[in-house]
């Protein structure tokens, strides 16, 4: 796996979407899915025009581009979201957060456990950890650009925005407690709770809220002093977003949460024009990073083990598909004030919640730990069916809502 030819294959598509950009955000044929299939077609498995190498390095390659990725990302969704968004829907938020979180675990690991027999249930509960993660780099696709503010609520894209960029780091002890329970880990309970959760976790938020705050309050006195220009809002923010995720990556902690809620902290501090700034050049760096890593996974599938899954395949992208999300959403409804009875925001919340960068990065190292291939296998292929049918249907449910919703006056 030659590296130049990879970054040029990168190159030559990101030449060829950006001449159509407009074009794509008005389209169901998302940026991610065309770099998935163009990595599909000039890979080892079609033209073969780039060779494949030891999964080992094929997997490192991968799981860096995952890491960075998910990093843009959380920190692009976190400048997006409104400020004090999560003190005003606290209540809303908890619940779609954490509740749902549970029962999409749950639901993913009793469909794993019904559709495929030879896996024990601690090994689906681990499979159901892995694809919880609503992932915010597919979802942005659905939530940004002009479709989406024209067709979808500014509740509905900000919920969806803020969940997928706090559960990607909470799916974390959750996928560390169900490689415990599938009796994987190099680590006792007790273990998983002190470190685990309340050090590379809980501990890890609080302080990355602090340092996110600490760079907001640079920034505003710098501006402030005359030392700082709209120039510099870009460098600066992706520095915020590489010291995150470094920082607490050095300290043993949970890098990805970190990146998310100091970036929120961080944005609490931006004004109306740097937050119209910020999103513009962070747009541009999801863009970068977005097409890269699905490229990468074009180039790697595992087609010979998803054809030895054989119709059980099908069935589980179907039920993991409708079952994972939906319901959880359906039966949260009445805690959740912002849809309490908006029955089609509900139901486009429960079907928009895509499998991504996110299940990518936590079935690698999950395979690297627990030397379970199914943990690699079963959630790559979820995360190309969700890429091709989320995109697929983001427009087309998009503007069935406008229509559905708007008679229903639920866009308040």
């Amino acid at each position: 796996m030659n590296l130049m030819s990879i970054v040029f294959s990168i190159a030559i598509l990101m030449t060829f979407s950006g001449v159509i950009f407009k074009k794509l955000q008005t389209n169901s044929v998302t940026e991610p899915f065309l770099a998935l299939i163009f990595g599909i077609m000039i890979g080892p498995d079609v033209l073969n025009l780039i060779k494949s190498a030891p999964q080992k390095e094929e997997f490192e390659i991968l799981k860096i581009a995952c890491e960075f990725t998910i990093a843009i990302a959380l920190m692009a969704t976190a400048l997006r979201l409104p400020q004090k968004f999560f003190k005003k829907n606290l209540t809303t938020q908890s619940n779609l957060v954490v509740f749902g979180m549970i029962l999409m675990w749950l639901s993913s690991a009793v469909v794993a456990y019904l559709v495929l027999p030879s896996l024990s249930f601690p090994e689906c509960l681990l499979l159901g950890a892995i694809v919880t993660p609503t992932d915010p780099v597919v979802a942005s696709t659905l939530t940004t650009g002009k479709t989406a503010k024209e067709y979808l609520p500014g509740f509905l894209r900000n919920s969806l925005s803020f969940e997928a960029g706090v559960n990607d780091g909470l799916a974390y002890p959750i996928v560390f407690l169900s490689l415990f329970m599938a009796g994987a880990a190099s680590f006792g309970f007790e273990e998983w709770f002190t470190r685990v959760l309340l050090y590379e976790n809980i501990l890890c938020a609080i302080l990355a809220y602090i340092a996110g705050k600490g760079a907001g309050s640079m920034m505003k006195k710098g501006h402030k002093a005359g030392l700082m220009s709209n120039k510099s809002l870009f460098s600066y923010s992706l520095a915020v977003t590489f010291v995150l995720l470094a920082g607490f990556n050095l300290l043993k902690m949970n890098g990805i949460i970190a990146v998310f809620v100091g970036g929120y902290a961080f944005a609490q501090d931006l004004t109306n024009h740097e937050d119209l700034e910020e999103e513009k050049v962070q747009d541009a760096m999801e863009r970068i990073t977005t097409i890269p890593v699905f490229f990468i996974l074009g180039l790697v599938l595992p087609w010979q083990e998803w054809y030895l899954l054989g119709w059980s395949a099908v069935v589980l992208v179907l039920l993991i598909l409708f079952l994972r999300r939906l319901p959880a959403l359906l039966i949260l409804m009445p805690a959740l004030p912002l849809f309490r009875s908006k029955i089609y925001s509900g139901l486009l919340m429960g079907w928009f919640g895509p499998i991504g960068v996110a299940t990518l990065y936590y079935a690698i190292h999950m395979k690297e730990k627990s030397g379970l291939e199914e943990v690699w296998v079963i959630p790559s292929l979820l995360v190309v069916a969700s890429t091709i049918i989320h995109g697929l249907t983001s427009v087309p449910l998009e503007k069935l809502y406008f229509r559905k919703a708007g008679r229903a006056n639920e866009f308040s």
